[in-house]
């Protein structure tokens, strides 16, 4: 659950479809090229030329893009308004072609998130709410949480990660909590979310960006829906499901895929089936009691087979495991 800095990847392609050359022209309604010196010039004068200046585009959509540009590539501020208003929905910061800034706006004008690239592996983000103060800043180096703070709406400090480390709380920009997460070398390693009452909504943690551990998920009463086991960002181990707070199905899994027994449950006691399970497919007997009466069904690789076909394949497989390591000896 890392926050990763997403600007750079999609101002890249807005720069692409809009503050760039490759923008549709079916898109286009008008584009003029103004010198920097405040003069109109041709399309084909600005590009030949290189001049320095700007090109003002207008969209269909009714969203009016303005670019800076010298020596033939975007340089200084870009900005896109949003469709049919002169309000900036965002600001970019160019330089030499590469883009060192995003700011985010609101149809108000408020800002909601800025995104600086201070250096080729640096960035930092700042978070405001509705009513204009900062929610929070943090700063990166490369997908790391090295420093942020973290405020209420009256701008008290409440949270902050100090060199890689501490305690990071996540708000909407209403003020609304949404997760806390501690952090530990740069990587979040207990992530926690919450609902609107800020009853708990799920525990989970995390190593190096991905699910390790125990995941608990509830609901707004607080009953338990599942509580799950991964190990690498992959369910490891075993996975229990809950109705109205009681149990009705476990799995167990190996790297992904469900290996082991499969258990169904009727109110959280009586077991209702009972599947074996290899390499995510259905393998060997499965038990299914009606009135307390097992009926048998046999699955061999994740095909149906009667009862005497799964003896002879078994038994192949049987020899087999015992022929492999004389082999390998």
């Amino acid at each position: 659950m890392r926050t990763y800095i997403v600007f750079s990847v999609t101002a890249l392609t807005l720069f692409l479809t809009s503050c760039g050359k490759s923008k549709s022209d079916n898109d286009v309604v008008s584009q003029r090229y103004i010198h920097k010196y405040g003069y109109a010039v041709s399309k084909d004068e600005f590009e030949g030329r290189q001049y320095p200046g700007q090109v003002i585009t207008l969209l269909k959509n009714g969203v009016t893009i303005t670019s800076a540009y010298e020596n033939g590539v975007l340089h200084g501020p870009c900005t896109h308004t949003f469709p049919h208003s002169q309000t900036v929905e965002s600001y970019y910061v160019y330089n030499q072609g590469n883009m060192v800034k995003e700011v985010l706006y609101d149809l108000t004008g408020m800002p909601v998130r800025e995104d600086v690239q201070l250096s080729p592996t640096r960035y930092a983000t700042t978070l405001w709410y509705a009513s204009g103060t900062p929610m929070c800043t943090e700063e990166y180096a490369g997908e790391e949480l090295l420093e942020g703070q973290y405020f209420t709406l009256t701008n008290d400090l409440e949270a902050q990660i100090v060199k890689g480390k501490g305690e990071r709380i996540r708000r909407d920009r209403e003020g609304v909590l949404l997760h806390k997460d501690q952090v530990d070398e740069g990587y979040v390693t207990l992530h926690e979310t919450f609902y609107p009452s800020c009853a708990p909504e799920s525990i989970a943690y995390y190593h190096q960006g991905k699910l390790h551990g125990e995941k608990k998920t509830f609901t707004a009463t607080g009953e338990p829906l599942a509580v799950k086991e991964y190990v690498g960002g992959l369910l490891h181990g075993k996975s229990t499901l809950y109705k109205n707070g009681t149990r009705y199905l476990e799995t167990h899994y190996l790297d992904g895929m469900k290996n082991g027994l499969e258990i169904h449950y009727i109110d959280g006691e009586t077991i209702s089936q009972e599947i074996l399970w290899e390499n995510d497919k259905r393998h060997g007997p499965a038990l299914y009691y009606v009135e307390g009466v097992a009926q048998t069904e046999y699955y061999y690789d994740g095909t149906l087979v009667n009862e005497e076909r799964w003896n002879e394949l078994h038994q192949l497989d049987e020899l087999a495991n015992q022929i492999s390591p004389a082999v390998r000896r």
